[in-house]
């Protein structure tokens, strides 16, 4: 089952996404992040549930800022999708990814943008087989500024 995520469900997502292939962060600070996307008017959450655990989320949110290769605004982004390892295949991100393209549609968008880093061909391959189309690929660097 697809739904919107509720604040009790805080929790669960948090340790989903602390997972080392989602977001890495420890869930104690995921805890925070998912509260406040939940409290957003911009972002979605929604989970898959199966008997009771949540198995899977997807956030995506309404940018009204650039996002490259579309040209409406808002545009419905994903921002991060997640399914428990044993579960995965089983066409759950698939359920939750056109969930949330419902959803965007109901808030007006007709374009839907995302990102994946580089090595992640799992996500590549989701994305491409989701019917999206690679526009760009970017190099980020970082450098401590010397006193």
């Amino acid at each position: 089952m697809i739904r919107i995520a509720e604040k009790t469900d805080v929790p669960a997502l948090a340790k989903l996404a602390s997972a080392p292939d989602v977001w890495c962060d420890p869930p104690e600070e995921l805890e925070g992040d998912f509260a406040g996307l939940l409290a957003s008017e911009k972002d979605l959450v929604a989970v898959a549930e199966k008997e009771g655990r949540i198995i899977g989320f997807a956030n995506i949110r309404l940018r009204t800022d650039y996002v490259a290769g579309t040209k409406s605004s808002p545009v419905a982004y994903l921002e991060g999708i997640a399914v428990a390892e044993e579960f995965r295949g089983k066409g759950t991100a698939r359920a939750l990814f056109e969930f949330c393209q419902s959803w965007a549609k109901e808030k007006g968008c007709t374009e839907f943008g995302s990102d994946c880093l580089i090595t992640n061909e799992a996500s590549y391959a989701f994305h491409m087989a989701l019917g999206f189309k690679e526009i760009e690929r970017t190099v980020h660097f970082a450098k401590k500024i010397e006193e």
